[in-house]
C-alpha cells in the first residue's frame, strides 16, 4: 500500500495521476495547503521541507515528485509510464520530465510567491512571466506534431506538464489563450481514460 500526501492544485496532482495508472493499492490522504498544514510540526517530519508531494511505502518517506513519479514508473512497468528502457525515447521522456521541475516549476514559483525572491515583486513576477512563456512556446513547438510532449505515447512528462498548464491561471497572460497546440493537447489530456477524470476535477477546483 501507498500513502500518497496530496494538496489540492499542486504539484502532488501528477504522482495522483501517475497512481491511477498503476496496478498499485495506494491512498490519498490530503493535506490542506490553504491551512498551512504542510508546514505544521507532524508533516514536517514527513517532509522536512514542508511540502508536497510525500509518499508512505513500507514505513519509508519519499520525496520530489521527479523522484516519486520514476518510482512509480519502475515499481509498476506494466502502467508503462515511460518507454521502453535503454530507448532514446526514454531518454527523450526523462528530459522532458526534467525540463518541467528544473525550468518551468521555479519560475512559476518565482511567479507565485515573487516576494521570495526579491524586494522588487512586480518586476520578479514580471521577469518570471516572460520566462514561462519562453518556456511555452517551446513546449507548444513540441506539441505541433505530436499528441503527447514526448510523441505519440504518454510519459511521466504529461503528468506533470498537466499540472504546470493548470498553474496558468497565476499570470496575467494565459498560456492556453496564447498557445493553439497546449490548448489542444490540455483538451486531449480531459478526454484520456482515468486520468482525464482526476485532471478536470482538480482544474474546476
Amino acid at each position: 500500500m501507498i500513502t500518497l500526501f496530496h494538496g489540492q492544485g499542486s504539484c502532488s496532482l501528477a504522482v495522483k495521476a501517475a497512481l491511477a495508472l498503476t496496478d498499485v493499492d495506494y491512498q490519498v490522504t490530503k493535506v490542506n495547503l490553504g491551512e498551512g498544514e504542510h508546514l505544521s510540526d507532524e508533516f514536517k517530519k514527513i517532509n522536512p521541507l514542508g511540502k508536497v508531494p510525500a509518499i508512505e511505502v513500507g514505513g519509508e518517506f519519499l520525496t520530489e515528485g521527479a523522484a516519486i513519479l520514476l518510482h512509480l514508473a519502475e515499481r509498476a512497468p506494466n502502467a508503462k509510464l515511460l518507454p521502453e528502457e535503454g530507448s532514446i525515447a526514454r531518454a527523450e521522456a526523462y528530459k522532458w520530465l526534467m525540463f518541467m521541475y528544473s525550468n518551468v516549476h521555479p519560475h512559476y514559483a518565482r511567479a507565485f510567491v515573487p516576494g521570495r525572491y526579491g524586494d522588487d515583486e512586480a518586476d520578479v513576477k514580471t521577469k518570471a512571466e516572460d520566462a514561462l512563456h519562453n518556456l511555452f512556446a517551446m513546449i507548444d513547438e513540441q506539441l505541433g506534431d505530436n499528441d503527447f510532449i514526448n510523441g505519440k505515447e504518454l510519459s511521466l512528462a504529461d503528468l506533470y506538464l498537466m499540472v504546470c498548464i493548470h498553474w496558468e491561471g497565476v499570470l496575467s497572460k494565459s498560456i492556453t489563450g496564447t498557445y493553439k497546440n497546449i490548448a489542444r493537447y490540455k483538451q486531449h489530456m480531459f478526454e484520456q481514460p482515468v486520468i482525464g477524470e482526476i485532471y478536470r476535477t482538480e482544474y474546476a477546483n
